[in-house]
């Protein structure tokens, strides 16, 4: 493979020990596939056969991508044949009809639609509400979603559903999953059906049960892998890598490809520690190798990546190759103008909108983004979500601003006549089955007797729950009232329903909860902002919408979840507020093992996302008073506080980072104060052409008077609380950094930066 430039690092996982496994840690944008595609060319030349390779990648456009890459090159090379390029769904569809044809696995129909798995949950849960007649769900739409998250955590998962289920943060309005899981699957098996996740877990299943005898039987019929490649794997989860294993652990050498930084898809049941550390634990003689220059973008995002995985406890760095890559703030603290501003001058340019993308870690944050764009007219295509006006939270909304608009008595005042149903449902003006469906019915041929027609249900109900149905009665007949004043009629609608608690005691997670009320105040905050009528308010949300539907181009909106494995010219991060990014509802990283984990994860997010971005990335966030302070000297976040700036702008150091990339031409020596001084060095230390930097001492760096409950940072070790100080001697300051344990530390030669005491939160 010497007519390809391969990097010397890519030249040496090409050529690595055929007899030896390898891990390659591939920053993004360090050319893996390019590498991968090598060490398959290399492997064929020295012999191995084609059908000895078994490569995998994690989803079908993916494999499909690399397939074609790959039968070009060989192509080329005049390779005949080509190895197994597959993903995990196929090599456990040919599992499976193997098994099956032995009589080890039951044979069973494979469907691959979503609507049949749902509707073999709904007969589930009929059979479960028959075995449980206290038991009392929410409607579908509540919980549905969640569930079939549920069972995709089970599946992936190499523990027991009711151990899936304690170890994650579900609400006790979720205890049921259980039960339900097990009725599910109880079917399934009784109609002979497979869904995707089943190709692997039924498999995986058999082998937990299987003697050795078995077992050596059912390797036998596995692929014979000599040699196994693995794509993206820091986001394979326990089934699928205990089955790979159990298969070839012995069989074949294997070399896994990824970033634990870029694992993003723990919620789904990825597990990164397979790949930080039980792969080397399982394997033994691993030879590692960094793929660490990135040729997606240039020095600043490079800089900027390496303080904030450095952050997350780990020796890696991400070296900028690519192109310079500009770094900037918003221009406006109201993120729709922000973002307008941005792309006006990113058009005048000369650059094209399909080059943009505008990334966020809620939904919610997605709301005034989109309606800035609706109502300026600028195109935009939505990725992986519903449209705007499709969102339960704001369809609710409008019912109410229909309301407002005299929709009771003229029905075509409604966006659409379904949305009727809000005004019963969220929340449920009666739980009895029998009478939701009539009144749904009563409404849709009347809506101009819905508030008599819930007064005579309140009259029929005893207590506090009939006075309730009253009170819903005599707002709806209130509402038209504050057509002039539409917030405010959506506010006390708030208030007066208890929408927010409804949401809060119906969410499967707190997040969800959060969400869907943060949706509501984006919305809240637009109508605000028109100050018309409900009636104009709801025309110019037609209007919006239907020139919104002729779009399919333009700026491209999406979760940064949806925006792994992409790259944009520009990128803009919205929403950058502690609380929501990182997302938590009390800050306990510092002193909670699992809320640590659940940090880390955040901030593999945002490294995820600012490395999309190849010739400009735009926080959307206008830093003021003490916060430009802090990003101007290098200085991390101080006691985090709810809707300030993101701790991850912070930890990213964008100012000191500016200054060097500004100097790195000029070869003028600078001087720049930053906290996370490690990293940046030791980036700096692998440029021949670097500018001559001397760090000052950060203003937030302290030696001692240290009280125990401190919360600290240290360059190696990250983020500890401190245990106590010694008051004689050297003064040692012990610290206590959760899985790395406690430290002793001489202040007089350590570098510890005071971020917040520990806290009380009332």
């Amino acid at each position: 493979m010497s007519d390809y430039p391969y990097t010397a690092e890519q030249q040496a996982v090409i050529q690595h020990d055929m007899r030896q496994h390898a891990k390659v840690i591939a920053v993004a944008g360090a050319g893996k596939s390019t590498t991968l595609i090598g060490r398959i060319v290399t492997l064929l030349e020295q012999g191995v056969a084609a059908e000895k390779i078994g490569v995998f990648m994690f989803n079908k456009s993916a494999q499909e991508e690399f397939s074609a890459r790959l039968s070009k090159v060989l192509a080329q090379r005049g390779s005949a044949r080509q190895p197994n390029v597959m993903t995990f769904h196929a090599f456990g569809m040919r599992l499976c009809r193997r098994l099956e044809q032995r009589n080890l696995l039951s044979t069973a129909k494979l469907v691959t639609d979503e609507f049949s798995f749902i509707k073999l949950v709904r007969e589930a849960r009929q059979r479960l509400l028959r075995d449980n007649n206290t038991l009392t769900l929410q409607d579908e739409r509540d919980w549905l979603e969640d569930f079939l998250l549920f069972v995709d955590q089970v599946k992936a998962a190499s523990i027991n559903p009711q151990e899936v289920f304690e170890s994650g943060s579900w609400n006790k309005e979720c205890q049921h999953f259980v039960a339900l899981y097990e009725h599910v699957e109880t079917l399934r098996k009784q109609h002979k059906l497979r869904f995707f996740a089943d190709l692997l877990a039924d498999p995986f299943t058999l082998m937990q049960t299987a003697s050795g005898e078995q077992m050596h039987y059912i390797q036998t019929l596995a692929p014979e892998y000599e040699h196994l490649l693995i794509d993206e794997f820091q986001d394979i989860n326990p089934c699928q890598y205990e089955l790979l294993k159990a298969l070839y652990q012995s069989q074949a050498n294997w070399m896994i490809v990824g970033d634990v930084q870029q694992c993003i898809y723990e919620w789904r049941g990825a597990a990164p520690d397979i790949m930080a550390q039980q792969f080397d634990h399982d394997f033994g003689q691993v030879t590692t190798y960094p793929l660490a220059c990135s040729f997606r973008f240039g020095h600043s995002v490079g800089l900027m990546a390496s303080c904030v995985v450095s952050q997350n406890q780990v020796d890696q760095l991400v070296v900028g190759k690519g192109q310079a890559t500009e770094i900037d703030f918003a221009r406006s603290n109201l993120p729709g103008r922000a973002l307008l501003t941005e792309l006006k001058d990113w058009h005048d340019r000369g650059r094209s909108l399909e080059s943009c993308a505008v990334l966020v870690r809620l939904y919610s944050d997605m709301v005034p983004i989109q309606l800035a764009l609706m109502h300026k007219g600028v195109p935009y295509q939505l990725h992986g979500d519903s449209p705007l006006l499709d969102n339960r939270q704001i369809r609710l909304l409008m019912a109410y601003l229909s309301v407002m608009a005299g929709g009771l008595q003229d029905p075509s005042k409604f966006y659409d006549s379904n949305d009727l149903e809000y005004l019963l449902s969220v929340p449920h003006v009666t739980h009895a089955q029998a009478d939701r469906k009539r009144l749904l019915t009563q409404a849709r041929q009347s809506p101009h007797l819905i508030p008599e027609l819930i007064e005579n249900l309140a009259d029929q109900t005893e207590g506090w729950k009939g006075k309730k149905m009253a009170d819903r009665a005599d707002w709806l007949r209130t509402l038209p009232l504050y057509k002039n004043d539409p917030a405010q009629g959506l506010q006390m609608t708030l208030d007066k329903l208890g929408i927010y608690r409804y949401f809060e005691n119906t969410s499967s997670k707190d997040i969800q909860a959060q969400e869907k009320i943060a949706t509501c105040e984006a919305f809240l905050s637009y109508v605000k902002g028109i100050a018309k009528p409900a009636d104009e308010i709801m025309a110019q949300l037609r209007q919006l919408n239907e020139q919104d539907a002729q779009h399919n181009h333009g700026v491209h909106l999406m979760t940064i979840h949806k925006s792994k494995g992409l790259e944009f010219d520009l990128v803009l991060m919205s929403g950058l507020q502690e609380g929501r990014f990182p997302y938590y509802d009390d800050d306990l990283s510092a002193i909670d093992r699992q809320a640590a984990a659940e940090m880390q994860a955040e901030r593999r997010l945002f490294y995820v996302a600012m490395t999309r971005a190849r010739q400009r990335l735009v926080f959307l966030e206008t830093p003021v008073g003490e916060e430009v302070r802090r990003l101007s000297e290098g200085g991390l976040q101080g006691a985090p506080k709810s809707g300030a700036l993101s701790r991850f702008v912070f930890e990213a150091q964008p100012l000191p980072v500016q200054t060097l990339v500004d100097q790195w031409q000029a070869q003028a020596p600078v001087a720049i104060s930053a906290d996370l001084e490690a990293p940046l060095s030791a980036y700096l230390d692998t440029q021949e052409d670097g500018p001559s930097v001397s760090f000052k001492r950060a203003k937030g760096a302290v030696k001692e008077d240290l009280k125990a409950g401190d919360k600290v940072r240290h360059d190696q070790y990250g983020q500890g609380v401190v245990v106590r100080q010694e008051t004689s001697g050297k003064r040692m300051i012990f610290v206590d950094f959760g899985e790395l344990g406690l430290k002793r530390f001489n202040p007089k030669h350590t570098k510890l930066v005071r971020l917040a005491s520990r806290q009380t939160t009332h």
